[in-house]
């Protein structure tokens, strides 16, 4: 399915109608994450324009593999102890020291729906406005580079609010 989009369907998604949706994620949680990208997905399919602003632990989910946190002593031990990208996120429930997580992952593969970090990258080439919080982002020492390509802006609160005002808000916790 991402493979159907052309690159221009970015471009050509802009001009969309005049509903706005604007998903705040604020649990790094895997299903969480799934549920923001199926969300965005549907909301870009009927003609909305869609934000995703990624806070506190949904950062995890906007992280590269193996990215490090720079900075001082607690930035560095709460990235120890941090799950590091979105294909190790847990599930919030139900995960089982990894085993929830693991038949997660193997029932959406054999019923053919797409993992995390696929969905996010094709609701970014539909038009999907992908933003890391500036705060947090800083608060737990990470710099732009730490992050997928995906990711459009790094903004605080006022841009959130700013882009909420415009339409639905859906918190993801």
């Amino acid at each position: 399915m991402p493979d159907q989009l052309e690159s221009g369907d970015r471009e050509a998604s802009k001009g969309r109608s005049g509903k706005s949706l604007t998903l705040l994620v604020l649990s790094g949680d895997m299903e969480k994450g799934l549920a923001a990208c199926n969300i965005a997905l549907a909301a870009l399919a009927s003609g909305s324009r869609v934000t995703l602003f990624f806070t506190f632990w949904g950062l995890n989910l906007l992280r590269k593999p193996g990215s490090r946190a720079s900075g001082g002593l607690m930035a560095r031990l709460l990235s120890l102890v941090n799950r590091d990208h979105a294909e190790r996120q847990r599930l919030g429930r139900m995960n089982l020291f990894g085993a929830g997580r693991w038949a997660m992952s193997r029932l959406m593969k054999s019923k053919g729906l797409t993992p995390f970090r696929e969905s996010l990258a094709l609701a970014h080439r539909m038009g999907a406005q992908i933003v890391a919080c500036s705060n947090t982002l800083e608060l737990m020492g990470f710099a732009r580079e730490s992050l997928i390509p995906e990711v459009d802006d790094i903004a605080g609160a006022t841009m959130f609010l700013d882009t909420a005002s415009e339409g639905q808000v859906i918190t993801l916790s």
